[in-house]
């Protein structure tokens, strides 16, 4: 077999480049690893094209000269293509360096060589990926970049929306949040942008456009900067009510209502029932069904030792309940349940039933259509992992491009998985 040969195979180089030569440098100092350099040029019948939007474009000069560009490895070594960069006159962006068939425009790593670098950065850190490949963590940043808006230019993650889910989620320590759009058909996240506001659901809205008018469902927590929005940018869509979230309300107002009777019990000088009481809170929190047989005797004892808590601890329980009911049961169910917490004379449940009845459109929605914003919650959890990760972020764009690499499905695939 040729060497030609073999190093078209090995580096995978298409025919539009011509192997000119190749040279092995063996490096004497300790640890060092060889590097293998190999000299191309475009074939002859290469059409030059721009290196910005793609578009063929007549040659304007031999540029700088002779670029080198780093490549996969090849066992220990290290490996750099080098060849001429010319320049093109670009109709729609003047004088530019030409498309090579093997590197992204402006970049020193070969295409091949920065899909390996961004798949593994996903999957753990830039740092690490920069100490496995002796590249600083900024090259590793700059490659996730022009990968993503090289994916972002192939596709409109916007398109085709009928049902979404907007979240926030913690992005840096000193409430700092992202705001993340996901589409319910793909489970793929398809926006996200720094802020927790108006105007940063209204930016969504802004890119979408007159798409607007297409969506049918928006799934959301209680946050009025999302309904208001919703309510102005999409009238016709349906907002569903988070579950989770109402589940959420009735249990924080049950654990006010057991620390106002902990409180109660000690100012009384009912040392030893308030500590008893103390230790609830988990129990009266957990749901009934998975609860053993003695905390279920623990939850019925409350009928003697504390009644005002066993009510609080009922109207958690029934409104959890009346979620899985069917769409015209859980409206006359919620109706009971309401006017009974509205007269229960618990302070917290009474606040709780007036937030349910403001948001009772978007509850009864997402009751009837069974659509929750879980899938907001399963790619929050997902970014959660990548901030942890990379030991957090800096710069929210710089989250914002990792994220989107790894749950839009835009992250590259191993070089040798790829189509040729």
């Amino acid at each position: 077999m040729r060497v030609t040969k073999l190093l078209r195979q090995l580096l995978r180089l298409d025919r539009a480049v011509v192997i000119e030569g190749h040279e092995l440098h063996d490096l004497d100092e300790p640890g060092a690893r060889p590097r293998l350099v190999v000299r191309l040029r475009l074939a002859s019948r290469h059409r030059l094209r721009c290196g910005r939007c793609g578009e063929v474009a007549a040659r304007y000069d031999r540029g700088g000269g002779v670029r080198s560009w780093r490549h996969l490895d090849v066992g220990f070594a290290t490996s750099e293509l080098v060849a001429p960069a010319p320049r093109v006159s670009c109709p729609a962006h003047g004088v530019t360096v030409a498309a090579l068939p093997f590197a992204r425009h402006g970049s020193s790593f070969t295409r091949d060589f920065e899909d390996l670098v961004v798949y593994e950065a996903v999957r753990s850190s830039k740092q690490a990926v920069a100490d496995r490949y002796a590249i600083s963590w900024r090259a590793v940043a700059h490659a996730c970049e022009r990968v993503l808006a090289e994916a972002l230019s192939r596709v409109d993650l916007l398109e085709g929306l009928v049902a979404i889910s907007i979240d926030e989620v913690k992005a840096k320590k000193g409430q700092r949040y992202l705001t993340v759009v996901c589409n319910h058909l793909t489970g793929k996240a398809i926006w996200a942008v720094p802020g927790r506001s108006k105007e940063s659901v209204g930016a969504f809205f802004e890119a979408l456009g007159e798409r607007a008018a297409k969506l049918e469902f928006v799934t959301c927590d209680g946050a009025e900067w999302i309904h208001s929005v919703v309510a102005e940018r999409a009238p016709q869509a349906t907002i569903c009510l988070d579950a989770y979230h109402v589940v959420k309300w009735a249990g924080d107002a049950l654990d006010l209502t057991r620390r106002e009777e902990w409180n109660a019990l000690r100012a009384r000088g009912a040392a030893s029932a308030a500590k008893e009481l103390k230790g609830l809170r988990y129990l009266l929190l957990r749901a009934w069904e998975k609860l053993s047989p003695a905390q279920k005797a623990t939850i019925h004892d409350l009928e003697k030792t504390n009644r005002r808590l066993l009510r609080a601890w009922q109207l958690k329980e029934e409104l959890r309940e009346l979620l899985r009911l069917p769409a015209i049961q859980a409206a006359q169910a919620l109706d009971t349940w309401l006017n009974f917490a509205s007269r229960s004379r618990l302070t917290h449940f009474v606040k709780l039933a007036r937030t349910i009845r403001h948001y009772r459109q978007s509850l009864e929605a997402m009751i009837e259509w069974r659509l929750t914003n879980g899938i907001a919650e399963s790619v929050n959890a997902a970014i959660g992992r990548i901030r942890s990760n990379a030991r957090g972020f800096h710069d929210p764009q710089a989250f914002i491009t990792m994220i989107m690499l790894d749950r839009s499905g835009l992250g590259p695939v191993l070089p040798w998985q790829r189509e040729a």
